[in-house]
């Protein structure tokens, strides 16, 4: 009879502990929330920004007290990823600030820590300008009213590191190819710290200058064309020009 009533007790305490541990895992397991990301402003272009990231229920109820960490690193190696936190919401919205150090793609993690010990976590991708569409460098583009129409254009597109090749085609305002221009290129980063790179045009056919250049590093550049006709007037226009790793 004592071990009947041992053996009882053992299995009644086995039965509360389950159901102990099933209470338990019931407690940490995870809510369903959504992240949402927008950025301010748009469009996206190097430099300082906001990301709005809004976390949400299933029953689309908003989430406060939660703490963020924000990965963002490029779609390329080499670059310093930039982290972020913040932890103050008002209504389910954070409000992080953030920097695209340089432009090109970027994959944007954002990892949330909810109130209840439970983790989620959402990748976003963006695409980022190097240079603004409101940059006095692109407003400076049009040549619309000048003696000199410029064209650019890379043996790749987007063009890929290393030696490379980038025509240049010059017309007059009557359409007429200028076949006895000096063409100066210079390319450089969209952020500080690297060496520009250069090459000058040699004529081809039809107003169409070859220029010889070496992309020395991935991601976004700044290309300046300089144009010097034969009476001694300059021209210059700027183009944008992605490069990615071969």
């Amino acid at each position: 009879m004592k071990s009947i009533l041992i053996l009882f007790a053992s299995a009644l305490m086995l039965l509360i502990l389950t159901a102990c541990g099933q209470q338990s895992a019931a407690m940490i397991s995870p809510v369903d929330v959504d992240i949402t990301l927008q950025v301010e402003p748009e469009p996206l272009s190097v430099g300082e920004t906001t990301l709005v990231i809004t976390l949400t229920d299933s029953s689309g109820s908003h989430v406060d007290g939660a703490k963020l960490q924000v990965h963002g690193d490029m779609d390329h190696a080499g670059m310093t990823a930039v982290n972020r936190e913040a932890h103050e919401s008002t209504n389910g919205i954070y409000r992080v600030p953030f920097e695209w150090t340089m432009g090109g793609g970027w994959i944007v993690t954002v990892t949330a820590q909810l109130p209840d010990g439970s983790e989620i976590s959402k990748t976003f991708e963006f695409f980022v300008e190097a240079v603004s569409s409101e940059s006095i460098i692109n407003r400076g583009n049009n040549t619309e009213n000048t003696a000199v129409n410029i064209g650019y254009r890379s043996d790749h597109d987007p063009a890929i590191g290393g030696d490379a090749i980038v025509t240049i085609t010059l017309t007059g305002k009557d359409g007429r190819p200028i076949t006895d221009a000096v063409v100066e290129v210079t390319g450089d980063m969209a952020h500080h710290g690297m060496m520009p790179i250069s090459g000058t045009g040699e004529h081809t056919e039809n107003g169409q200058y070859v220029v010889p250049l070496r992309w020395t590093m991935a991601g976004d550049w700044i290309v300046t064309v300089n144009i010097v006709l034969v009476d001694g007037s300059q021209f210059e226009q700027i183009f944008n020009q992605q490069v990615i790793t071969p």
